[in-house]
């Protein structure tokens, strides 16, 4: 049985017993009235003669129901009260672990704390704070924060984040606060009400010290601040570009893989990726080396710098990139604004932090034009007769090794040898004989008809013209054109300073796949010397 049961039997049976006082006295009171004797049977008459009686002795049967409803009540007043009891038990503990895990929070965090009461006085605070102000506890306490830690030039502020606060608002704020020594700090501070019920309370101060932060921030800035000093005063030609957009465009694509083959086959993504860069800053050097006025004329006139020829480089940047590479290097061929043709030493370089954005890509240009066009005019020394322009025997030989084995067959080599050079240096002088060299020189050269034909002076008198998927056999009309050459040029005008007559003795091989081309040159060679012994027999 449980105690709200027990309650209400009890208060039921209590009634009862009180109920029945009512029905024995009436009884008593009524047979002394009488002056009968109180005996069962007397006791019975009398209540089988006063109806009233039988009401009376329901008495104990309605208090008692009476008292029942009332230990019910009772026992829901006490239910109620233990539950509130219990409420307000639970809450009190909630608000004691509350206050202790705050308290303990306040302890161990690493950012300066202080309590204030309404008025702005210290209540309490944490080591932190006593660290970071260089106070103890006892000197603290029932300050004036502001008047504390404020220095003279900051109350004002102090003062205007504590009204703020006060008046149930967040504020948070950079500044400096004053040490017990008397420096500064600089700190972050967060005020943060404190309301209960609505009301105000007081305040809870927060400091962080970003001493260390600000130093840093000074580093980066000064640090930048060079940086920027040595990129627009760089001799060098420096880009800072953003290629996010770009890193967008190829990603829609799908994986690396596809995204490079994409690449390799499709020139417009390609002109579309160079399209998308945002070019962000460049210095003076490039507006020195593209002949711009400005940076915002180079950046409107981009296309006019970027040639067909850049941009399988510039593809080879994008693939380099989507690598994982954060560095590349390539020659590039570009035009000025005023349209002369530049070649560029060209380095990309990812900053860190911008590896997976792309946006922040910074470009180095180094101009080599003189460079190249001494590596050109050397290399055309190299492999050209400097009397004639032709090629010479040192490029003739690389020739022979290039084609030989390729898929070029058949090649056609003619022989070729100036007739009477040794009688025109005798008679006439090596000057003369010179001006013969080069008149064979320009014969040869105008009937070499394709790029990949080759024309060489590879000795004193002897030439060589290589001819790849040709075969003389089947096409002898080269050689007629080559004897109707000889013939113009004797016949031409004679102010360009040229000898002439001249005679060339040619003889020819066809080489097919399988056979030596150094054996057909052999072959060549023996049949010219089979043709100039035949016109000397003349």
């Amino acid at each position: 049985m449980n105690n709200k049961r027990r309650r209400i039997y009890s208060y039921a049976i209590y009634g009862f017993f009180l109920g029945l006082i009512f029905p024995v006295a009436a009884t008593i009171s009524q047979l002394m009235m009488q002056g009968a004797e109180i005996t069962t049977s007397s006791i019975i008459d009398l209540h089988l003669s006063y109806p009233l009686m039988l009401i009376v002795d329901v008495a104990p049967i309605l208090v008692s129901s009476l008292t029942a409803v009332l230990g019910l009540q009772s026992a829901r007043y006490l239910e109620t009260s233990f539950h509130l009891d219990d409420q307000l038990k639970s809450q009190a503990s909630k608000i004691e672990n509350e206050h202790y895990f705050l308290e303990a929070l306040i302890a161990s965090t690493s950012f300066a704390v202080v309590r204030l009461d309404t008025e702005h006085h210290i209540i309490t605070c944490n080591q932190a704070f006593e660290d970071l102000f260089g106070y103890q506890g006892d000197e603290i306490v029932g300050q004036h924060l502001d008047d504390l830690i404020a220095s003279e030039d900051l109350l004002t502020e102090a003062s205007r984040v504590s009204s703020t606060v006060s008046e149930g608002k967040l504020a948070r704020i950079i500044s400096q606060r004053k040490r017990k020594d008397g420096s500064l700090v600089d700190v972050e501070i967060v005020g943060v009400p404190v309301t209960a019920g609505g009301k105000n309370i007081g305040i809870l101060g927060l400091y962080h010290d970003i001493s260390d932060r600000k130093r840093a921030e000074q580093v980066l800035k000064e640090s930048e601040a060079r940086f920027k000093s040595l990129f627009n005063q760089s001799p060098i030609s420096l880009w800072e570009e953003d290629f996010s957009e770009v890193k967008h465009i190829l990603e829609k694509i799908g994986d690396k893989e596809q995204i490079i083959e994409e690449l390799n086959k499709d020139y417009s993504l390609v002109l579309e990726c160079a399209q998308a860069v945002t070019i962000l800053d460049i210095n003076q050097a490039t507006l020195d080396l593209y002949n711009a006025k400005s940076k915002a004329e180079i950046i409107q006139g981009l296309s006019k710098i970027l040639v067909i020829e850049s941009m399988e480089e510039f593809k080879q940047e994008l693939i380099a990139l989507l690598n994982g590479e954060t560095s590349y290097e390539c020659e590039i061929f570009q035009k000025k604004l005023t349209g002369e043709l530049i070649y560029g030493w060209l380095r990309l370089s990812v900053p860190p932090g911008y590896e997976d954005s792309w946006e922040r890509i910074q470009i180095s240009i180094v101009d080599i034009t003189d460079r190249k066009e001494a590596e050109d005019k050397l290399r055309f020394i190299s492999f050209h007769d400097t009397l004639t322009g032709l090629y010479n025997r040192a490029y003739f030989e690389e020739e022979i090794a290039r084609l030989d084995g390729g898929r070029q067959y058949p090649v056609s080599i003619i022989s070729c040898d100036l007739d009477g050079l040794k009688q025109i240096n005798d008679q006439f002088g090596h000057s003369a004989g010179d001006r013969a060299l080069k008149g064979a020189a320009k014969v040869l050269g105008l009937h070499t008809f394709r790029k990949e034909d080759m024309v060489a002076r590879i000795g004193g008198d002897e030439f060589v013209i290589i001819l790849p998927g040709v075969d003389l056999d089947l096409n002898p009309s080269i050689l007629e054109r080559i004897k109707n050459g000889i013939t113009q040029f004797n016949n031409s005008n004679l102010d360009d300073g040229l000898y002439r007559p001249i005679s060339i003795s040619m003889g020819y091989a066809v080489v097919h796949e399988g056979n030596s081309l150094e054996d057909g040159y052999q072959v060549a060679d023996k049949a010219m010397y089979i043709e100039k012994t035949r016109k000397k027999a003349k």
